[in-house]
């Protein structure tokens, strides 16, 4: 069951509730009509909040994925105005290296780079964000073997080493604003799911807690326990897929 389910299922159970009026009257606080719409109000709050992060870290993928698309290219260039400039062969291949290492490609293995759309479904791996972080490193260090070379002169401004130095500080930002944006929805996450499952009075539980109630009251045959019967307020098997992507916070690298 989906946690969208279970929060559904705790608005129906509060609905039915308040429609047996004064038959419903638990002495238990947290079963009470105004406790039950207030954790229902905050079962929604939290999910709301997970989706607000999670739109804002999508965003802040995309618009990285966007930028990295570009820098082979760029690095490419760069490698070339280099060995048009008259650099040492020794220059030209340190420049070179880091141009591999930009590119994703090897001596050996030349692959070519994931799509935008391979890097966004991939966004559970965790090895992808040192991906990002390396290649940031790697163009960092490309520029810094250009920035020592007296005869790399370029006059496109996308060239030039104060172009070139804003580039590493761009690239330097989205994967800061990526495990920025990460680190929020993993704080949003914890906190709807403690909600969810694991608060003393979690949704789960009350939910258990109310049913027991009106089975208690009305009896199991009863026409007001069959509304509520159906409504699933179990916690998720531990071994399950459902607590591994829904309980835990995964690994949400892109």
């Amino acid at each position: 069951m989906t946690l969208v389910k279970k929060a559904e299922d705790l608005a129906r159970l509060v609905s039915f509730c308040s429609g047996f009026g004064g038959k419903y009257n638990p002495g238990r606080p947290n079963l009470q009509l105004e406790a039950l719409n207030k954790q229902l109000k905050e079962v929604r709050q939290a999910m709301e909040n997970v989706s607000i992060v999670r739109t804002e870290f999508d965003n802040e993928v995309n618009q990285r994925i966007q930028i990295f698309r570009q820098l082979p290219r760029l690095a490419s260039g760069i490698l070339r105005i280099l060995e048009a400039s008259g650099a040492t062969p020794e220059k030209i291949e340190d420049a070179r290296f880091f141009v591999r290492q930009i590119s994703g490609n090897s001596r050996r293995n030349r692959k070519s780079m994931p799509s935008a759309q391979s890097l966004k479904t991939a966004a559970h791996h965790a090895h992808l964000q040192l991906a990002y972080v390396s290649r940031a490193d790697a163009f960092s260090k490309l520029v810094k073997t250009v920035e020592t070379e007296p005869l790399y002169q370029p006059n496109e401004n996308w060239f030039r080493l104060s172009g070139l130095t804003e580039k590493v500080e761009e690239l330097n930002g989205l994967n800061r604003h990526v495990a920025e944006a990460r680190g929020r929805w993993s704080k949003m996450l914890i906190a709807r799911n403690d909600i969810m499952y694991r608060q003393e009075a979690s949704l789960t539980k009350t939910g258990r807690a109310v049913k027991k109630y009106l089975r208690a009251i009305f009896g199991h045959d009863s026409a007001e326990y069959a509304l509520v019967k159906p409504l699933d307020f179990n916690q998720p098997p531990k071994k399950s897929k459902m607590v591994r992507k829904q309980v835990k916070f995964p690994e949400v690298t892109e």
